[in-house]
């Protein structure tokens, strides 16, 4: 059997196993959807580097969002990090972190995202707002009023969670110094 007889035969293996699943539950945790399983395919299995993934499904209200990303993992080795960091940058600040974890579920005023930041001054506010919306995160759907993009919110997400990650690592005691 070739390759691509191979492939579509593990194929027709997930959508059978798919179908099977009843419709009102997720598959369990280690079906062969798994995303461990899904990179594993996609570098032939080996330890060789591949792939980076992320992606989410998330509903807030009203509203679905669903979002993958997949880098061969080269590319993102060896590309210009520079980006990455105005990005990141620009999230390693608090009060644009309780902003973002305030529009989350809901676009949010002015005067709403100023009583989360507990400030009496606008022009923080805007400085914070300005800088979040040059790097694509905010869009103002409508005058005085600010959401997450639509296709930042899953990546957004991703972000925070992988830096809740790797800060569980950090023990109490360098938390105190």
């Amino acid at each position: 059997m070739g390759l691509l007889e191979e492939r579509l035969a593990e194929l027709e293996r997930r959508v059978a196993v798919l179908e099977e699943a009843p419709a009102d539950r997720s598959p369990p945790a280690d079906a062969p959807l798994d995303l461990l399983d899904l990179i594993r395919s996609r570098t032939g299995g080996g330890t060789r580097p591949g792939t980076v993934m992320y992606g989410g499904a998330v509903t807030f209200e009203d509203r679905d969002y669903v979002w993958a990303m997949e880098h061969a993992a080269g590319e993102v080795a060896d590309a210009h990090w520079a980006g990455a960091a105005a990005v990141l940058e620009r999230l390693g600040s608090g009060p644009r972190l309780a902003l973002l974890a305030a529009l989350l579920k809901r676009p949010r005023t002015r005067r709403e995202l100023q009583e989360t930041l507990g400030e009496a001054s606008t022009g923080h506010l805007y400085h914070h707002l300005k800088d979040l919306q040059r790097a694509g995160l905010l869009i103002q759907p409508r005058r005085g009023e600010y959401a997450i993009a639509p296709h930042a919110v899953v990546p957004l997400m991703t972000i925070v969670a992988v830096a809740m990650d790797l800060g569980a690592a950090e023990s109490p005691q360098e938390e105190r110094e």
